[in-house]
């Protein structure tokens, strides 16, 4: 089974004062085991880090090239105008990092899309089967 990863998830992960932070470390742990693939947009990085509450320099790069059966896939001209399309769909109610990762999901022919964000959750739904972190544990 092949899993999109929102940023959030991985947020989740490295930072345990988040809610379903230890579901989120699961889910990482069950990726690297080899139990599911997983694929998140390269937007990750910058989404990750900016907004990491440590100021201790986080190795970010090294931390998702770590996980083993988790790839990251280039935000490209065509999935920025994919994106762009989604958005008018949603009447601008999806935020273009959100539209970024679901494209990332569908493009990749994800199984299934995995977000800690209630609101994407309801809006990927009608593209791509999506649960939310604290529903898939």
């Amino acid at each position: 089974m092949l899993l999109a990863i929102d940023s959030d998830v991985l947020i989740a992960a490295l930072s345990p004062h988040e809610e379903h932070s230890v579901q989120a470390q699961k889910l990482i742990r069950d990726i690297a085991s080899g139990k599911y693939k997983a694929v998140s947009s390269s937007l990750v990085y910058g989404e990750v880090l900016g907004v990491s509450k440590s100021r201790e320099p986080v190795d970010l790069a090294n931390f998702v090239e770590q996980i083993r059966n988790m790839s990251t896939a280039p935000c490209d001209d065509d999935v920025c105008l994919k994106a762009g399309e989604l958005r008018l769909q949603h009447d601008g109610g999806l935020r273009l990092p959100d539209a970024i990762h679901l494209v990332t999901a569908i493009k990749s022919k994800a199984d299934l899309f995995i977000t800690n964000d209630v609101r994407l959750a309801k809006k990927a739904n009608k593209h791509i089967p999506t649960k939310l972190l604290s529903e898939w544990i």
